[in-house]
């Protein structure tokens, strides 16, 4: 199979076998193989040519070559030395089938050549009669065959070495750009966390006091007429709910700009007050909060008070406000847990929303390594949060 080389490297590879061929040509020309001797010298510049874009077929050619010359008993030549190059590139660009041809090449080869050289007639290298296995012949065969071994077999384990140091450089460089890769979308993934955060943020900051400044507002013109006073305290209450939603803003904005630093978080005394909050735009709410200092981190903290405003806010806007709002709380060593049930609408269905809301409300409880579920039966909607304490780290909700 031919491998993909830069142009500018295969054009290299001719050129060394062009060079090869007439530094060699000459002296081949000369000799007693004559125009023989000269087609297996063309034949393997040709091998040279091709041996890093395609190992397998210079190593075939490479045989084929030896084979011919063998054959029609061409004595050794200079051109023979291409062999080790060839062996070389089989090591060291080849697959794993071509690499261990190369390894299977150089043994039998040099076995192929040392008897071609110790026991054919006509080999200088060799006896010039038939005198069988003699010891001197089988001497000059072993030392031949220990010669070949040995430079056949470095040829083919420097390419081996090359090869390895390669496929390391290119693991490394791998092994590089996967970090790299890692890195980024490690880096995406808490971008997109922080995104996630701040859209929470600023959907509980938004929806919760847009609600209650409708709800303010309404309650005010429709009250207006009969007691007036009552507009003062609803747009008391409006002033104060928009100037506590702007400065939150200006919190998660700034977040936006610097990247750090999280919205204050809420103490157990700002869930009252946020029951307080609720009951003055005009929701009953039947509350039981304990007030076992429960060792919460500070994301249980916020997601506990971000939770019970994301409830209060949806009774707001989606509930039977005519009808009381149960809020209760319950701690232990483990964690506490968090009770919102309201009453529906009959028209209502009792499906679980879809909204950016209850989600958002998942999210939290899981974030900070607790639980949140959101149900209704047809005549009450129940959210139900549990989340850990600080040296706890799981328990089940009931």
């Amino acid at each position: 199979m031919l491998r993909k080389r830069s142009i500018s490297r295969q054009v290299l590879d001719v050129i060394y076998a062009v060079i090869f061929v007439l530094l060699l040509l000459p002296s081949t020309l000369s000799g007693v193989s004559g125009s023989a001797g000269a087609g297996v010298l063309v034949g393997f510049g040709v091998a040279l040519a091709v041996r890093r874009r395609s190992p397998r077929l210079s190593l075939a050619l490479a045989w084929a070559l030896a084979v011919v010359q063998m054959v029609s008993g061409v004595l050794p030549l200079s051109a023979d030395t291409a062999i080790f190059a060839i062996l070389y590139c089989s090591a060291a660009y080849g697959d794993s089938m071509i690499r261990r041809l190369g390894l299977v090449s150089a043994v039998g080869g040099g076995v192929i050549a040392a008897l071609y050289l110790a026991y054919v007639d006509g080999n200088p290298f060799g006896p010039s009669t038939e005198e069988g296995f003699q010891e001197p012949r089988l001497a000059q065969f072993a030392f031949l065959l220990a010669g070949l071994w040995a430079m056949l077999g470095l040829s083919w384990a420097l390419g081996r070495l090359a090869y390895a140091r390669r496929t390391a450089i290119e693991s490394a460089h791998a092994r590089e750009l996967a970090e790299v890769h890692q890195a980024r979308a490690e880096h995406e993934v808490a971008i997109e966390q922080e995104r996630n955060r701040i859209a929470r943020d600023m959907h509980d900051i938004v929806a919760h006091s847009l609600a209650v400044v409708i709800a303010q507002a309404d309650g005010a013109r429709y009250v207006r007429a009969v007691d007036p006073a009552a507009v003062d305290t609803a747009l008391t209450t409006i002033s104060d709910t928009a100037r506590e939603a702007l400065a939150d803003v200006r919190v998660v904005l700034g977040q936006l700009r610097h990247n750090q630093g999280d919205l204050p978080n809420p103490t157990p005394g700002d869930l009252e007050r946020l029951l307080d909050q609720m009951r003055s735009i005009g929701l009953t709410i039947e509350s039981s909060v304990d007030t076992t200092d429960v060792p919460l981190g500070a994301g249980a903290h916020l997601a506990l008070y971000r939770i019970a405003q994301e409830s209060l806010t949806n009774v707001l806007r989606h509930g039977n406000p005519d009808k009381p709002v149960t809020v209760t709380t319950e701690s232990d060593s483990a964690g506490i847990e968090l009770t919102v049930r309201n009453s529906m609408y009959s028209t209502r269905p009792a499906t679980e929303s879809t909204g950016h809301g209850i989600a958002g409300m998942k999210e939290r409880a899981s974030l900070a390594g607790g639980m949140c579920s959101a149900s209704g039966d047809g005549s009450s909607w129940t959210v139900t949060a549990w989340l850990p304490a600080a040296t706890s780290t799981t328990k089940g909700i009931d």
